[in-house]
């Protein structure tokens, strides 16, 4: 039976063409990284299979003595033919010759000149019946040259295989022809090449499935009555086979549909709801079994079936695969539960990476691309893995909108805290119009529990992506400009902005300081360069006079020096400001001391600023920044320039940025946990009209820190 040595020849000609390996056409990616399907193309390998499948008939080689008693199959007419005697014969032809199937080949043998011979184990049967067997195999469906076995069963034991039959067409359709048994269980096998339901493609190695079947209903009859003619294989089968024998042997009543809904049940798949549904189109209301099923039509038992083929496919080779059937039948032999978290896992971060993309879309493209029926309704029962194997729960009304994470380690999605980002910044959310969990948007994820915002145009940064900002505009949050999110505008495109007849002042904090924050700490060196820089690059916009003024420290005097200098401005003098001091906004030092040894400088500065709190303390924060802007700055804009650089402190800044932004600046240490960065401030643009406008702005990179 088997041809050795047309197999090696085949197998040999696929390693050269296309290497032993796997084609993994979807892979479990970063979601994130995995937004646009067409930016990571796939490449398609050939397979052995393209060699050997033609248009047409009109399209076979030449049938020669180099290719004497090969098979070649013609995907328009659903036929196979064999070279014969130097002419392409029919399958139907077969009068003078055998046809041969092993390792997923055909193959024509001379009736005369090679008897037939099977290299099996064949036992001698004394049959009652004496008929045809017909089915379907499909992992995916099996190719042309796929060998079926069949055997019996006796006393609970397999007594061996007896006879053999080969797939001739593509779609998976077989028939054992003359079955001779009076067992009342048998099993039937296959062996071969089967279309990859995730890549379209023909599988790069045969593997094997089975199926067991009751085919006698009452043996006290004689001749007994015959259950069925018919038997399909696929992965249900295979996989409750373990199960289903552990349970007859145990004498347990309907053993194989106990298998078989334990199998469902471990792909999260409700049988209940799936049994409510008719599988039959022809009038019949019994439940199908395992080996009634075709993964390819409308029925909700086709889906299913082919949403476990799937998953268990994933982006495997044929080895990978079967090691898991294999030990996934092994693990629900026992006790009828898969207790293997792992492979759970394993196959849940694969769907959330075809999820995440819609992948569903290229695997049901390349099945209707077969031409061989209708593509159910697998998505919903492959999304519906994800919370079996993460332990999210069901997704209903009750928690539609809530957003979750793994928090299981194996998970390439695991992250250890929902705000953690460290591993994953992948989150999974109900969906309430599909009732299953999907991977959230950025949006959802960063926004989930936000609720409303405290105030108009609060900015709040993303729970999972901390470097996204959202702002609540118009009552909803939304993703922020880069602007909005920072909050500030760098201090060399405002200038760049100004009409000529606009004057400007800058006020804004000092560069970096040292650790002494007296009136003689000074700034450091790389203070020093950030100041020296902003000058700089204030020169190449245009060559003017600056006016600069300082609160009397050291450092402040030293960031309006250093930027006056990195302008190039030859000729300037720095003057002592007093209304430029940090202490502008305190009405009673010694209160205000002992709150900022209480709370921190940070905590009480902004939340004076932002929320009025210390009012013993403070000025009220209108009236005093009126003061600031109208009576010391304005009053004296006469005596300045047209730009003006006033260098102060953070303790002044602050409360000055709420003022004039009404709140909305985005330095509220005491909620946010931001405060304003060395080099930012307020710029005050005053317009030929005496109209003025505040633009929060930044020396540095960022405006906060």
């Amino acid at each position: 039976m088997k041809l050795n040595w047309y197999a090696a020849f085949y197998l040999a000609v696929a390693c050269f063409v296309v290497g032993c390996g796997s084609d993994d056409s979807v892979n479990a990616t970063n979601p994130e990284q995995n937004q646009n399907p067409a930016e990571q193309p796939v490449e398609i390998k050939p397979s052995i299979f393209d060699t050997l499948i033609v248009q047409t008939s009109a399209n076979l080689p030449t049938c020669d003595a180099s290719r004497e008693g090969r098979a070649f199959f013609a995907q328009g007419e659903n036929l196979a033919y064999f070279c014969v005697n130097s002419v392409w014969r029919k399958a139907a032809d077969s009068t003078d010759f055998s046809i041969t199937c092993s390792d997923g080949f055909l193959k024509a043998v001379n009736k005369i000149n090679h008897p037939f011979k099977p290299d099996y184990d064949t036992v001698a049967f004394t049959g009652v019946w004496h008929r045809d067997i017909h089915g379907i195999a499909q992992k995916g469906p099996f190719m042309f040259g796929s060998v079926v076995r069949w055997g019996e069963w006796r006393n609970g034991n397999f007594t061996g295989y007896s006879d053999s039959a080969c797939i001739l067409s593509n779609d998976g359709r077989f028939i054992v022809e003359n079955v001779n048994t009076s067992a009342e269980t048998f099993s039937v096998s296959v062996t071969g090449y089967y279309k990859n339901e995730v890549t379209g493609r023909p599988s790069d190695k045969p593997i094997t499935l089975e199926a067991k079947t009751l085919i006698h209903e009452d043996m006290s009859l004689s001749p007994s009555v015959l259950n069925r003619d018919s038997v399909n294989i696929n992965l249900l089968t295979h996989l409750s086979s373990p199960r289903r024998t552990q349970l007859t042997n145990s004498s347990v009543p309907n053993g194989a549909a106990q298998a078989e809904r334990e199998v469902f049940a471990a792909f999260g798949i409700d049988t209940v709801q799936l049994y409510s549904q008719n599988y039959w189109t022809d009038g019949r209301t019994d439940k199908p079994q395992a080996d009634d099923l075709n993964l390819l039509g409308n029925s909700e038992y086709s889906a299913a079936l082919l949403a476990i083929s799937v998953m268990l496919q994933g982006g495997r080779n044929e080895d990978e695969m079967m090691n898991l059937v294999y030990n996934l039948a092994e693990d629900i032999k026992g006790d009828g539960v898969w207790n293997d978290q792992n492979w759970k896992i394993k196959i849940a971060d694969w769907i959330v990476g075809i999820d995440s993309s819609w992948g569903y879309n290229d695997i049901r493209n390349n099945i209707s691309a077969w031409g061989l029926g209708p593509v159910p309704n697998f998505e919903k029962y492959v999304r519906g893995f994800i919370p079996i194997a993460y332990g999210f729960g069901e997704c209903s009304d009750a928690n539609a909108g809530q957003v979750t994470y793994v928090n299981q380690g194996q998970s390439i999605y695991f992250a250890n805290e929902y705000e953690h980002a460290d591993h994953s910044t992948v989150r999974f959310i109900c969906d309430a119009n599909s009732k299953q969990w999907r991977v959230a948007t950025a949006m959802e994820k960063d926004t989930a529990g936000f609720g409303p915002g405290e105030y108009d145009r609060e900015i709040r940064e993303g729970r999972v992506s901390h470097d996204t900002y959202y702002i609540f505009d118009s009552g909803a949050w939304r993703e922020a400009t880069p602007q909005e999110a920072d909050g500030f505008t760098d201090i060399a495109e405002v200038y760049a902005s100004l009409q000529p007849s606009d004057k400007a002042v800058f006020i804004i904090r000092h560069s970096e300081r040292t650790d002494d924050t007296g009136p003689k700490g000074q700034l450091t060196e790389n203070g020093r360069l950030y100041a020296h820089n902003l000058g700089a690059r204030l020169a190449a916009i245009a060559n003017e006079d600056f006016y600069y003024g300082y609160s009397g420290y050291v450092r402040t005097e030293e960031t309006c020096r250093e930027i006056a200098v990195g302008k190039g401005q030859l000729q300037f003098s720095i003057d002592i400001l007093p209304y430029m001091n940090g202490n502008w906004y305190v009405k009673d030092n010694a209160k205000a001391s002992d709150y900022v040894s209480a709370d921190g400088g940070w905590t009480v500065y902004s939340k004076y600023g932002f929320a009025g709190a210390y009012e013993d303390a403070f000025y009220d924060l209108k009236t005093r920044s009126d003061e600031l802007i109208k009576d010391s700055i304005l009053a004296n804009i006469g005596q300045m320039k047209r730009v003006n650089f006033m260098c102060t402190h953070d303790y002044l800044v602050v409360p000055l940025l709420a003022y004039v932004t009404d709140g909305h600046a985005n330095v509220r240490f005491y909620e946010k946990w931001k405060w304003v960065n060395y080099l930012a401030g307020v710029a005050m643009i005053i317009s030929a009209d005496g109209s003025i406008r505040y633009v929060p702005v930044k020396g540095l990179e960022t405006g906060t820190m």
